[in-house]
């Protein structure tokens, strides 16, 4: 797991508030920046975000990065997002690749729903 990708990871988490985060990603050289107008948790959206053992576990709010290096906030439901990033194509892949980091956990997102990686 890269620096970047575990500094998100934290924030996700709870563990380190967005101020904080975004001097640990310039730190590290990261082009990432996090909005706080976009992409700060509520402590009540901290409280409502949990994963467990599998992807369909995971429920609240996180980020999902589609490499573009901009992450928008995201409401996901029983490892569900409320709406489709890519699409599925016949043999499995997407049309995209894109990642929902919540809880800190890191998904792959298949159409709507949250994959293991």
């Amino acid at each position: 797991m890269d620096k970047t990708t575990k500094i998100l990871l934290d924030y996700t988490s709870g563990k380190t508030p967005l101020e904080e985060t975004n001097h640990a990603l310039e730190d590290a050289g990261s082009d990432i920046q996090l909005n706080p107008a976009k992409n700060l948790f509520t402590p009540e959206e901290l409280l409502a975000t949990h994963t467990g053992e599998t992807p369909e576990e995971a429920e609240g709010y996180g980020l999902l990065d589609t490499g573009t290096g901009s992450m928008e906030k995201v409401h996901v439901t029983a490892g569900v997002l409320d709406s489709a990033v890519n699409e599925v194509l016949p043999d499995g892949g997407t049309n995209m690749t894109a990642y929902v980091l919540i809880g800190g956990q890191r998904y792959e997102v298949k159409g709507a729903a949250l994959t293991a990686c």
